[in-house]
């Protein structure tokens, strides 16, 4: 189904704001599925499929986490473009839930892009910052923010105005290498994350914290959730001792 040029415009900045905003300014989780779904399906006048599909694809990405470098698959625009084209096209729910996983990973695709050209700019930063430049700085930041808009409309207006066969199509096309090459790249981001992560959290107090987590999970099973609240639990006890101290 061909959608007009300007309806198209007009659902893809819906849709791109929301990640926009969610994803480089504080705006309470807009960027979520469970919120991002209902807004995009009150401002095209089905609130219902709004929801219905904002709150399935947040059991999908509940624990889609972005840590350090480890950027995720793009949960936002998942979200948005299946419930527009769901709302637009009449097609079925179900079916935008399996659209969403490739559109997620174009997603992705296009934030490390904007993160490559973004980095560009962070040594000119530096030089401002050296000379007390303050409003070269505010002016990257806004460039940056401006390349961060560009490069989430591109995709989804491409995936609203040339409709649902567009992803499935893209994805067909990609070679074998690339793709293997991207979920061997995927699969390595989290781990480069925690431990950059890692890295920046790092006190020899820590280590056995550290150590009980890691044989919970690895030996025992232990869930995301389980280990969670061990952490939890190691940083309360922390907390206390060192209170304790200072007293």
């Amino acid at each position: 189904m061909q959608i007009e040029l300007g309806y198209a415009l007009y659902v893809a900045l819906i849709c791109t704001i929301i990640g926009w905003l969610g994803y480089g300014i504080n705006s309470f989780g807009i960027n979520k599925p469970i919120i991002a779904g209902p807004i995009v399906g009150l401002l095209l006048g089905d609130i219902k499929t709004g929801i219905y599909i904002g709150a399935t694809l947040t059991l999908v990405y509940l624990g889609i986490v972005g840590v350090g470098a480890a950027i995720p698959v793009n949960q936002t625009i998942a979200t948005t473009v299946s419930t527009a084209l769901t709302i637009i096209t009449k097609i079925d729910p179900e079916l935008a839930m399996a659209l969403a996983v490739p559109v997620a990973v174009l997603g992705q695709l296009d934030r490390m892009l904007a993160w490559v050209i973004n980095s560009a700019w962070m040594h000119l930063g530096d030089k401002f910052a050296a000379n007390d430049n303050l409003r070269g700085i505010e002016m990257l930041s806004w460039v940056g923010s401006l390349v961060f808009f560009i490069a989430e409309f591109v995709p989804v207006f491409l995936c609203i105005y040339l409709g649902s066969t567009f992803v499935g199509s893209l994805n067909e096309l990609m070679p074998a290498w690339f793709m293997g090459w991207l979920k061997t790249a995927t699969g390595m981001l989290p781990a480069l994350g925690f431990g950059m992560l890692y890295t920046m959290m790092y006190k020899k107090e820590f280590i056995a914290y550290f150590i009980v987590g890691f044989v919970v999970s690895a030996y025992f099973g232990g869930n995301l959730q389980s280990v969670a609240l061990l952490g939890m639990v190691g940083a309360l006890l922390y907390f206390f001792k060192a209170d304790r101290k200072e007293a």
